[in-house]
């Protein structure tokens, strides 16, 4: 458990640094992160060993800020949730949103419910992982997973009424067929185009195609 405690200690060190220090060092630290959780992984009974540690949250937060490392915090946080205790560190975080949950795509959908669902069991509060103005922007496959736990959280209605509102867009894109406006009957007076062959002509091949009157 070494290699995930070192880990979390550099972290909360890193999150302090300014934005140059911390984009050079960040990199690392989620390198090493990694393998500490790999071994938690193999054996989750591992974890009990590691206190929660409030100091290392803002550097998680801070890193899902961008999106090309939002998933690898993602990850992160749904191995460190198994234990409650560590929800209830992060329940005591500020600007919760920085988790960046709506800029998850399509793949993204299981693991952001399953993290979604162990914060607030935590005592996370819904409003605070999601903006309402941000739902409109949001995948709807995840507005449609996340609705069910949102709204046993008691998520405020509003913001629950947009998550079903885009979740519903989806539904009604797969639903709407493109068809012809109107199908004409063709009589037998009707004026069709006819096309006569020419034939073919010379060592060319050439085969000429005229629209007949």
């Amino acid at each position: 458990m070494a290699k995930l405690t070192e880990a979390l200690q550099e972290a909360a060190t890193v999150a302090l640094e300014d934005e140059r220090g911390f984009a050079s060092a960040s990199g690392g630290v989620l390198t090493k992160l990694k393998r500490g959780l790999a071994e938690v992984k193999k054996s989750p009974e591992m974890l009990a060993e590691v206190p929660p540690d409030l100091e290392f949250w803002p550097f998680l937060l801070r890193v899902a800020e961008k999106a090309s490392f939002a998933k690898q915090v993602w990850e992160a946080s749904v191995v460190l949730l198994a234990r409650p205790e560590w929800a209830a560190s992060f329940a005591q975080q500020e600007q919760k949103q920085r988790l960046n949950l709506c800029k998850a795509g399509p793949r993204d959908v299981a693991v952001v419910t399953e993290l979604v669902k162990k914060l607030l069991a935590g005592g996370v509060e819904a409003g605070d992982l999601l903006a309402l103005e941000d739902v409109s922007g949001m995948d709807p496959a995840l507005c449609g997973a996340l609705l069910e736990p949102f709204e046993a959280a008691g998520a405020e209605a509003e913001l629950l009424a947009s998550l079903a509102q885009r979740s519903a867009s989806e539904a009604e894109a797969k639903r709407r067929i493109v068809a012809p406006e109107s199908k004409a009957a063709v009589g037998k007076d009707a004026n069709l185009p006819v096309y006569v062959c020419e034939g073919i002509s010379g060592s060319h091949q050439k085969m000429e195609i005229k629209k007949g009157l």
